[in-house]
């Protein structure tokens, strides 16, 4: 009988050993928070020591970039691997707008995703934190756990109604961030024995008006107040954006933001607010890594830590987002994200990574590392899992975003934009020279050669990459909203207008 019970523990240690458990996936989600303002990519006013110890323990990406200057653009992609000409999102979704959308629809439903793909192979999978990809009564694309906030992104960090799977209920006397880190706590400490992939969309530091202007309320702040944050830029007020509060074409919406902005600009009491936004954030990302600590989880869990876009918080003038310049922007400033990846005893600590990465290439680098061998259907992404291990893979060292009228290509030497006929003209920086993009060189005659051959390869990647239904620059719709409504139906007639339809959901 001894032996009998012997062969049997060894023959479940041999499967055990030929089936190990698959890799968790934590993905950390913050909202615009720009890969300059962490310690780990050189701040030297923000603490944000759980970030930078996180960089230290595993990969830095140091050229990241959004595909989208928007929220809900830049998270649908990180969900499908899809440009938002692919997947239809191009700006945010307004929330004014819930109650005339259909009570189900989700942005992205009718794509492959990444946590439907994970769900149907024996994943465990969680969105705890903002959404803001539609609505949020229920779990979205594959996600069997959800907890999120009604309102697609924040208004008050303190006084929010949330969604608990299925409740709905007021948060009073708490931070948001610090709630959902409590959430992804539950979930960690709760998960079993199951793989687990929890999405934790924190919805900070955020950076934008009403919660980050002046004064802020959480535990952070008066320990900014002192400081004289040198990393802020203090510049005049950006002209353009000036010029459009007397333009009688400009957004009523977009009035508002411009007159915010210039009650934030070079705002002593909003620079502290905006570092102590940060640092909750930090605070959110160390609980967390902790719970993977004291639960065992670290060495068998993927973390990646990322923003769905970045923010202005005072350069080129600027605060908000790559939409309030007219025609939008696509400065480094807003459009590159911080991008870490660790998994501790599998991916090489310490490592620096200068590629050039789109955001487009993550879910496809996150698939490939999980040994899950299924595309995502038209993606353009590109795998980067070998690098995680050190290896020196070949890379074409450029990435594409685009913002409605703009489009835009990054070469480690260049960023040059292109706009719609009619809507404003091209830009070209030469990096190599003004990497703080202030210099529009695109009418220099030397750069001739380079301009002809980067437009070449702009159109050459969304004729590849663009759906002619979702793509603006060929009479496409958008789902949702966008701010200039106007400028659409003036190049495509008074029926142009964004569409909000449910539409078959993608079925593996």
């Amino acid at each position: 009988m001894r032996g009998l019970l012997l062969t049997g523990l060894l023959m479940l240690s041999v499967a055990s050993a030929a089936s190990p458990r698959p890799t968790n996936l934590l993905f950390i989600l913050t909202d615009n928070q720009p890969a300059s303002i962490l310690g780990a990519y050189g701040n030297p006013d923000v603490r944000t020591p759980n970030i930078d110890r996180l960089a230290q323990e595993g990969v830095l990406f140091t050229n990241a970039f959004a595909a989208n200057g928007m929220c809900s653009p830049t998270r649908a992609t990180l969900m499908t691997g899809l440009m938002p000409s692919q997947h239809g999102v191009h700006n945010w979704l307004d929330d004014t707008m819930l109650k005339d959308w259909p009570q189900d629809w989700s942005a992205i439903a009718e794509f492959r995703t990444l946590p439907l793909t994970l769900a149907n192979r024996g994943y465990h999978t969680a969105m705890i934190g903002k959404w803001h990809l539609g609505q949020p009564w229920k779990p979205a694309v594959g996600y069997q756990h959800w907890v999120t906030f009604t309102d697609g992104h924040t208004i008050d960090f303190w006084d929010n109604t949330v969604i608990e799977n299925g409740e709905t209920y007021a948060l009073k006397d708490t931070h948001t961030v610090d709630f959902f880190a409590d959430k992804a706590v539950e979930f960690l400490e709760a998960n079993g024995e199951k793989p687990f992939y929890l999405q934790l969309n924190l919805n900070g530091p955020y950076l934008n008006p009403p919660s980050n202007f002046g004064p802020a309320r959480n535990r952070h702040y008066q320990s900014y107040l002192q400081d004289d944050f040198p990393s802020f830029p203090r510049v005049a007020f950006n002209s353009n954006v000036a010029h459009q509060l007397v333009e009688p074409e400009t957004p009523e919406f977009l009035v508002k933001k411009h007159l915010e902005a210039i009650a934030m600009h070079n705002d002593h009491e909003t620079m502290a607010n905006v570092a102590s936004q940060n640092t909750v954030v930090d605070d959110a990302v160390g609980k967390v890594l902790a719970t993977l600590e004291a639960n065992g989880l670290a060495e068998n869990t993927l973390v990646v830590f990322s923003s769905d876009q970045g923010n202005f918080y005072g350069h080129h003038g600027l605060w908000q987002h790559t939409v309030v310049t007219s025609p939008p922007n696509l400065y480094d400033q807003a459009m590159n994200v911080p991008l870490i990846m660790r998994h501790k005893g599998k991916v090489v600590a310490e490592q620096t990574n200068t590629n050039l990465i789109g955001q487009y290439d993550l879910p496809v680098t996150i698939l490939d590392y999980l040994d899950i061998d299924v595309g995502l259907e038209d993606s353009p992404g590109r795998s980067f899992a070998p690098q995680l291990q050190g290896e020196n893979t070949s890379w074409e060292n450029e990435v594409f975003y685009e913002q409605e009228e703009t489009r835009g290509i990054r070469t480690p030497r260049f960023a040059y934009w292109q706009r719609v006929s009619n809507t404003g003209e091209s830009e070209l920086y030469d990096l190599r020279v003004d990497p703080e993009q202030h210099h529009n060189v695109i009418d220099q005659a030397r750069y001739e050669g380079e301009i002809k051959q980067l437009q070449q390869r702009l159109d050459t990647f969304f004729e590849q990459y663009s759906d002619p239904k979702y793509d603006l620059w060929q009479g496409g719709i958008a789902k949702g909203s966008v701010i200039r409504v106007d400028m659409f139906r003036k190049l495509y007639g008074p029926d142009w207008s964004p569409r909000t339809e449910l539409l078959e959901p993608f079925v593996e």
